[in-house]
């Protein structure tokens, strides 16, 4: 556990407090986190500063919460402040332009003098006798004397005051942004008997400057109203690759609840987070889910009435290939998913998708991608106007199978305004206030024709 976590001073005298005792991580699917930190600090009588520096690169200063758990004695906390004026080169040479400046060239040239300006080519150094500009490509090594206007961290300051010497447990909040999960999820899809074994990973990558070690994690799921009104100067200065996926070798598992209007899944056990870490903790795990293959075409291209320009329609021939199931037992975050089918030689991927959050009881529905040996053609053989805003299409879809089963394919139709249907081939059902579906079987190596006539009132 690391030491010397944040800095107590008195008087010009530095002494060291203890580490964090409890940490608890809430992490929104949003990219960003709310932390619960419970310390230990012996602080002395008097006006003090506390300093911390282990605290994340994107923490909202604004956000930021101090308040004192025990003893109940007179504390105040009179004032804080967020300090991320952090080195950079470019900081540094600005802050250094009219001081001493000492350079030594690739050449080995070496010039002393006071630094009169750094742009993006070059830097200039007025020396005893002349002025100097020297390429920064041809820059070995330029020193400074030393300076105590930089922090190497971020820092939080506290000015505090209490009435007399004791060890404080304290409790620091705050919001810091950087952080963000999301839910992973495999299947393996049985075509024979129509079953799906599902697993899940909650995946949390952690970009927020600092690492979380031995905290109690929260993951909450849903679309909360959240303003990002605080953004560092130097973001991108800490905007690191990831370096690590890392898989929890004895995962713990989630306990999952409503939370409000949100839903909330509990680690059971702590867990390290560390910082340019993906780390994937199992969540869910179901066997045997009942699932249904669909087909499905949607041959409409354009999402607006044509009114006159019916002869130029254009439409797509893609069939639709799905697999659905209806989520029971508990809550599935959104998420990607991919599936993969089994066959005698192992598995074999067949495609992916995202899932929205899924509350119980809700279906599933995963698309898969387009069928290879059904097509579909859509167009419209008749069109009238029957008034100045009163208008009858009789529309045409065929379903061409090429494979050598039958299957059923769900053909859907977009209608406008107020509509009605006046004669048709197949039975349809009305999916909401303005799409219909027509379940149709096709035979194997065979073809269906759908035909309709609606009347729309606009």
């Amino acid at each position: 556990m690391k030491k010397n976590l944040f800095i107590f001073l008195v008087v010009g005298c530095f002494l060291y407090a203890q580490s964090k005792k409890e940490i608890k991580l809430t992490i929104y699917n949003q990219n960003f986190a709310v932390c619960d930190e419970i310390r230990e600090i012996e602080i002395p009588s008097g006006k003090n500063e506390l300093i911390f520096t282990d605290i994340p690169k994107f923490i909202e200063p604004t956000s930021i919460q101090f308040s004192v758990l025990s003893p109940q004695a007179k504390f105040n906390l009179l004032e804080q402040s967020f300090n991320y004026d952090i080195y950079t080169s470019d900081k540094l040479f600005s802050k250094k332009i009219g001081e001493k400046a000492s350079v030594i060239t690739k050449e080995g040239q070496f010039y002393s003098g006071i630094l009169l300006f750094y742009d993006a080519g070059n830097i200039g150094i007025e020396t005893k006798d002349k002025i100097v500009v020297v390429n920064k490509e041809n820059l070995r090594e330029v020193s400074f004397e030393k300076t105590d206007k930089f922090t190497y961290k971020p820092q939080l300051k506290f000015l505090v005051f209490n009435e007399k010497k004791d060890t404080y447990k304290v409790l620091l909040k705050y919001t810091t942004s950087n952080i963000n999960w999301k839910a992973d999820y495999s299947g393996n899809f049985d075509e024979e008997k129509s079953i799906l074994n599902l697993t899940g990973f909650i995946t949390v990558d952690n970009k927020c400057g600092i690492d979380y070690e031995n905290a109690s994690i929260e993951l909450i799921a849903g679309e909360i109203k959240k303003f990002i009104e605080y953004e560092a100067a130097n973001r991108k200065a800490f905007g690191a690759a990831v370096d690590a996926l890392k898989a929890a070798e004895a995962p713990p598992s989630f306990q999952e609840g409503p939370f409000f209007e949100y839903h909330r899944y509990t680690l059971k056990g702590k867990v390290d987070i560390k910082d340019g870490e993906i780390k994937q903790i199992n969540f869910y795990n179901k066997d045997n889910i009942k699932v249904e293959k669909k087909y499905t075409y949607d041959g409409a291209i354009t999402r607006y009435y044509h009114y006159e320009n019916w002869r130029n329609l254009q439409y797509n021939d893609k069939v639709e290939i799905s697999i659905e199931f209806k989520n029971e037992g508990e809550v599935l975050p959104a998420g990607k998913i991919r599936i993969f089918k089994n066959e005698k030689e192992g598995s074999i991927f067949i495609g992916e998708n995202r899932i929205p959050h899924t509350p119980v009881g809700e279906k599933v529905k995963i698309s898969l991608g387009n069928v290879f040996d059904i097509k579909g053609e859509r167009k419209i053989v008749a069109h009238e106007r029957i008034s100045q805003n009163v208008y009858k299409d009789t529309y045409e879809i065929k379903i061409k199978n090429f494979k050598k089963e039958d299957v059923i394919v769900d053909v859907i139709e977009h209608l406008y305004g107020t509509w009605e249907i006046t004669e048709k081939t197949h039975d349809y059902s009305q999916e909401d206030a303005w799409t219909v579906k027509f379940p149709v079987k096709v035979k194997g190596n065979g073809e269906e024709t759908i035909k309709y006539t609606v009347i729309t009132r606009f």
